[in-house]
């Protein structure tokens, strides 16, 4: 360091210490059920199977072309090309938020066990 500026080392006493902190993440596991997050969401799944069909809440759509997967909630309009991977990705696109908002909104963000 140049001299003159003041030392940027930390003392002793701020310092965390061990078991001081929580480390906060992501948590897969918590996201909603694909099924009630959509129904939540309004969007109405119809058919039965592994895929399902909708209205696509991201264009004007009067025929169902948005098709989503029941097991992890990817979805893909036929449409309009709008897809994402969970119901995470759905949240971020519908709402315009990032991946930390999305996440604290879904209730999968928060303290590491």
């Amino acid at each position: 360091m140049p001299s003159g500026c003041p030392s940027r080392a930390i003392g002793p006493s701020q310092r965390p210490m061990p078991g001081n902190f929580q480390q906060v993440g992501f948590h897969r596991d918590r996201l909603p059920a694909p099924a009630r997050f959509y129904a939540d969401e309004g969007v109405r799944l119809l058919g039965v199977g592994r895929w399902r069909d909708a209205l696509c809440p991201f264009h004007e759509d009067t025929r169902p072309s948005l098709r989503v997967l029941l097991e992890t909630g990817a979805f893909r309009c036929m449409a309009c090309g709008t897809r994402g991977g969970d119901v995470l990705a759905f949240y971020q696109r519908r709402h315009g938020v990032g991946f930390v908002d999305a996440a604290r909104a879904l209730g999968a963000w928060g303290v590491m066990p």
